[in-house]
């Protein structure tokens, strides 16, 4: 076997060739892989830039960006929406260990006020504590897999508007709280029986009457209900989990004059809205 010095980790693979076998060494895992004929093996070059351009062109992102800001993370550009503004980075390899590296290199570019998207190129499953200290931090995290749009004259289109824009640290004395990453909701001083498929769903009605006080429309209810489960979602389903929210507080006994909506509005063309009073909404970092 031929000798090679220790490769710093610039997140490529390592390939080795041992008489015809070649060896693909992944240089964060160690794991290996073995192809009996070097030969029968076909290498691409990916042109990260040309990507960030492709994604920040069909995604609509306007301000600063394409740019490298390190050699994990690339600032794609602002996504604005309903009054709502979120930088786009595209990251690689987000990790538990080198979370801490990423938050660092993306804070000292971009304003520690200004919310963060980090649109992750693979699986992102951190614990609860990092979770919590980048909900914290105005950053939040989410796979470009469940970003992608089913549109063929736009394969790199992300759409964003599924993107929960952090909100920080709130106010603790909040009529209704949310507790996104330990998914609980909390109403007066109560905790409300969301079901797990439904939490998405609620916390996206949530941000939405906390920020403009809009109406969240049918498509992005079922948008989210098909992220949350896995499963395709229809209008059908998204109205039961409307009556599964509303039913959430007026089946509450503790709660006292819930009124017969349950809090939420709903139009049949439109969608659905929180009805409480954006000042009253707080999300628990």
């Amino acid at each position: 076997m031929a000798d090679r010095e220790d490769q710093r980790d610039d997140g490529t693979a390592v390939f080795q060739v041992v008489g015809d076998e070649l060896i693909v060494v992944d240089p964060e895992t160690g794991e290996c892989e073995r192809y009996d004929d070097a030969l029968d093996i076909q290498s691409f070059d990916i042109d990260i830039a040309a990507l960030c351009r492709a994604i920040r062109e069909q995604s609509g992102l306007k301000g600063p960006g394409p740019v490298a800001i390190s050699a994990r993370i690339w600032r794609l550009g602002r996504h604005e929406k309903h009054g709502r503004t979120a930088e786009i980075c595209l990251v690689r390899r987000l990790r538990e260990e080198n979370s801490q590296e990423i938050v660092d290199h993306v804070r000292g570019a971009i304003d520690s006020e200004t919310p963060v998207a980090l649109i992750s190129l693979g699986d992102c499953d951190l614990p609860t504590a990092v979770a919590r200290q980048l909900d914290g931090l105005r950053l939040t995290v989410t796979r470009a897999l469940d970003l992608l749009r089913d549109d063929p004259d736009r394969p790199f289109a992300l759409d964003l508007g599924r993107v929960r824009v952090p909100t920080g640290q709130q106010a603790p004395d909040a009529r209704l709280q949310i507790d996104r990453i330990g998914r609980r909701v909390i109403f007066e001083g109560i905790e409300i029986d969301i079901e797990p498929r439904d939490f998405d769903a609620f916390a996206l009605l949530a941000e939405e009457a906390m920020a403009a006080g809009g109406w969240v429309s049918k498509e992005a209810l079922a948008a989210t209900l098909q992220a949350s489960t896995g499963r395709e979602s229809n209008p059908e389903q998204v109205d039961r989990c409307i009556n599964r929210l509303r039913d959430a507080f007026r089946k509450n006994k503790r709660l006292d004059a819930v009124p017969s909506n349950g809090f939420i509005d709903r139009k049949s063309k439109v969608g659905a809205r929180l009805d409480l009073a954006s000042s009253g909404i707080a999300f628990i970092a």
